[in-house]
């Protein structure tokens, strides 16, 4: 875990969580975003992470039984993409993911994560079980449970 000034690699099961409150952990990605919003806290993705949370966003909106309304939805979709997270899109980030997808047999998507983290020498904060199996035992990667509560 980082100290407070410093920074994280947000993935997107983290950052669908400001806007999907009733998931578990919630509390503490909700904590997190208050940090990153008052400035304790920087937080970094790969460019792809603006595309996973509106898709999660999306799909939270569809269906017979939708867990948020339509237009609920968007505005949730224009907060995430005006909230500032830094995003790094590069081949080289590319390449390292391939890498990593062969290390830890992990998807590439959530290796572009792992990639960045390394890049940048920061833990990357996930709520992803599959991802955190697939890397168990990686010294920068940490599960948002571990996040501290707010209060």
């Amino acid at each position: 875990m980082t100290q407070a000034g410093g920074g994280f690699v947000v993935d997107a099961s983290v950052a669908a969580k400001w806007h999907l409150r009733y998931e578990d952990n919630a509390d503490k990605a909700l904590q997190l975003l208050r940090n990153f919003t008052f400035g304790s806290t920087i937080l970094f993705a790969p460019h792809l992470i603006r595309y996973e949370v509106p898709a999660a966003i999306a799909n939270a909106a569809r269906g017979p039984s939708p867990r948020l309304q339509p237009a609920v939805a968007r505005r949730a979709i224009e907060a995430f993409l005006a909230m500032g997270v830094r995003t790094l899109d590069d081949d080289d980030l590319l390449l390292d993911a391939q890498t990593l997808v062969h290390r830890h047999g992990c998807a590439f998507y959530d290796a572009l994560y792992l990639a960045l983290a390394e890049r940048l020498s920061l833990p990357v904060l996930t709520a992803d079980e599959r991802f955190l199996r697939s890397v168990r035992g990686h010294q920068l990667v940490t599960w948002l449970g571990d996040y501290p509560s707010p209060g």
